[in-house]
């Protein structure tokens, strides 16, 4: 009898741990991608403090949503011009050495603005250029902090270790925000630009104490070379052509959804601030849900799933677009952040998985220019249409092409929907 409960026993805990989601494995497994992310965590929490205090610090000095737009413009336009450049990097320096710099470069940034801003000497052209600073060395930055990822967990581990930095971006997205809030009315901006300062250290001493395996050897050769090495191996690499297309369109065409957010709380639902808070909570309590359902998912179909997201992105964006009502908007936004995160999660899995090791930086160099350098033209472009055809309708066609970019792909890509 007590062998028989004993085997019933072990079979029944056999299947809990068949059906156990280990959400947060790679963190468990790998000492050294935990305390990347824990640094990284704490970064961007400061970084998020100064995005807030940025843009808020640039419309008490000038009334203008314009130069607000521009300073955002400034800290995005350098991607398109120098992302490439800094995954020719990622693929030649030793990738911990190369994020320390870019991490100080940042860091020392922070502290110049801190105290033009704290001794009452900063004005909005400061702000223009050191935003664009920070746009350069962020352009050689991202690459590099994509690719580090998989010199520090094995493939088996990718996916989740992905989806769960994705989840510590989003978490500092949620934290950074409140907490600048509470810093801006107590100390102000300068303060918030200088916790960001040194928020650096946590990532960089993170950085500094990793056990990271070295870059493999590589032929020496100018940079332009490099740079065309990378651009015809992704040319004669249709799968990887093609998840790069697959990010691009919703770059493009549907997160400016983000920069429309603020005509759609005051001019389509009728409301203030708090309303535009609680729509933006929505969508990055969404994103951080999709990164950890992504980072528990294994036996999975995961090339369908990832074009499954793309259409309820399209979907999501569509409803979001018509609604009228806050309940609704901040139920429907929810899916758009869930399934933006959960689609990107996967292409950069998938990007990861597939490339080869050499060409790993300057692979997901595309990639950035492809999701963040896009998305400056596709706020232009959503602010143009909808000074037309008016901000829903605006959302609502750029729903429908993700929508179509997925059904699309679907279709005609069927090597992207086998993809495990």
């Amino acid at each position: 009898m007590g062998s028989e409960v004993g085997a019933a026993t072990s079979k029944l805990s056999h299947r809990w741990r068949f059906w156990q989601l280990e959400t947060f494995g790679s963190l468990r497994r790998n000492p050294n991608f935990r305390l990347y992310w824990l640094g990284a965590c704490l970064s961007n929490v400061g970084t998020w403090m100064q995005i807030v205090a940025q843009g808020w610090l640039v419309y008490v000095l000038t009334d203008s949503p314009f130069l607000l737009g521009l300073v955002s413009f400034a800290g995005s336009i350098p991607i398109l011009g120098f992302s490439i450049f800094g995954g020719e990097l990622a693929d030649r320096v030793e990738r911990r050495r190369l994020m320390v710099w870019t991490q100080t470069g940042m860091m020392l940034l922070a502290f110049l603005l801190s105290a033009l801003t704290i001794a009452k000497l900063v004005t909005v052209w400061h702000i223009i250029v050191i935003a664009f600073l920070n746009g350069i060395v962020n352009a050689f930055n991202t690459p590099v902090r994509q690719s580090i990822i998989s010199d520090l967990v094995p493939r088996e581990d990718l996916q989740n270790a992905i989806a769960i930095n994705s989840a510590q971006f989003q978490t500092s997205r949620m934290v950074g925000p409140a907490l600048a809030g509470l810093a801006l009315a107590a100390f102000g901006a300068g303060w918030c630009f200088f916790i960001n300062g040194l928020s650096f250290l946590a990532v960089i001493g993170a950085l500094l104490v990793m056990d990271v395996p070295p870059l493999p050897p590589r032929k020496r050769q100018s940079v332009w070379r490099n740079v065309g090495d990378g651009l015809r191996y992704v040319a004669r690499e249709p799968v990887i052509f093609a998840l790069l297309l697959v990010a691009a369109i919703p770059s493009l065409f549907g997160q400016p959804y983000q920069a429309m957010m603020p005509a759609v709380a005051l001019g389509v639902l009728n409301s203030d601030a708090t309303g535009l808070g609680i729509l933006q909570s929505g969508a990055g309590a969404g994103a951080l849900v999709g990164a950890l359902v992504i980072a528990s998912l294994s036996k999975v179909r995961r090339g369908r799933l990832m074009l499954v997201m793309l259409m309820l992105f399209g979907v999501s964006l569509g409803l979001f677009s018509v609604s009228q009502l806050m309940p609704l908007s901040v139920l429907f936004v929810f899916w758009v952040g869930f399934s933006s995160m959960a689609y990107s999660a996967l292409n950069q899995t998938f990007l990861q998985t597939l490339v080869a090791d050499e060409m790993r930086g300057r692979v997901l160099s595309l990639l950035t220019l492809t999701t963040f350098g896009l998305q400056p033209f596709g706020a232009l472009q959503a602010g143009f249409v909808a000074n037309y055809v008016g901000v829903s309708n605006a959302l609502l066609i750029g729903g429908a092409i993700c929508l179509l970019a997925g059904i699309v792909a679907n279709v005609r890509y069927q090597y992207l929907r086998d993809l495990e």
